[in-house]
C-alpha cells in the first residue's frame, strides 16, 4: 500500500484540508490545525501507512459526529432507532436493518454536512418505509428538501471518497496506537 503524500488533500465534514505528516518524539497523533489536517508518527515510520491513523480518525471522529446527528435527526422526525453502528463498507454509505439498527459507512464524514444529514434522514426514513417508493422519497423531501442535490453530491464525489482511503485489512489497523 503506498502511502498519501505530504500535501495530499483530505476531505473533513465538506472542508478540504491538507495533509501534513511529521516525526514527533511525543504522543502519534491525528488533528486538524488551522488548513491542516496533521499526522504525528514517531520518527519515520516506515512500516506504517499513512492511512492506519487516518483511518483510525476519521472513524472516531464519525462515531461521535453521526451519532450525534442521528439522535437529532431521529428526535427531529419521531422515528426511534435501536442502535448505531459504524461501518467500514466498501461501496455502500449506509443502511437500516429490520431490527432498527442504522449502520453508517465511516467515509461519509468526508461529506459536507447537509450531505451526512441527507444519508441520516435516509436512513431514518427506511424505520418507516422499508423501501424507496413515492412515500419513502416524500418523507425524506419533507425532512430534506434539497436531497436530490444531495444525492447528486454522492453520485459524482463518492467514489472520490472511497479512493482516498479503501478499506484496510484490520490486522494493519490495529498494529499501531494513535492518539485521536
Amino acid at each position: 500500500m503506498a502511502n498519501l503524500p505530504n500535501g495530499h488533500p483530505v476531505p473533513f465534514r465538506g472542508k478540504t484540508y491538507t495533509l501534513e505528516i511529521t516525526s514527533t518524539l511525543g504522543k502519534p497523533m491525528v488533528k486538524i490545525e488551522e488548513e491542516r489536517l496533521m499526522v504525528n508518527f514517531y520518527a519515520p515510520h516506515p512500516k506504517v501507512p499513512v492511512q492506519v491513523p487516518l483511518v483510525k480518525w476519521y472513524r472516531q471522529r464519525a462515531k461521535e459526529y453521526l451519532t450525534q446527528r442521528a439522535a437529532f435527526w431521529s428526535e427531529k422526525m419521531g422515528k426511534a432507532y435501536n442502535k448505531i453502528f459504524i461501518k467500514d463498507q466498501e461501496s455502500r454509505w449506509g443502511s437500516c436493518s429490520s431490527l432498527n439498527n442504522i449502520n453508517l459507512n465511516w467515509r461519509i464524514i468526508m461529506a459536507p454536512d447537509e450531505v451526512i444529514d441527507y444519508l441520516i434522514i435516509h436512513e431514518l426514513a427506511h424505520l418507516q418505509e422499508m423501501n424507496h417508493s413515492r412515500r419513502f422519497w416524500r418523507l425524506v423531501g419533507q425532512y430534506d428538501p434539497s436531497f436530490k442535490k444531495h444525492v447528486k453530491w454522492l453520485r459524482e464525489n463518492g467514489r472520490g471518497l472511497f479512493l482516498i482511503l479503501p478499506k484496510l485489512p484490520v490486522s494493519i489497523i490495529n498494529k499501531v496506537t494513535f492518539y485521536c
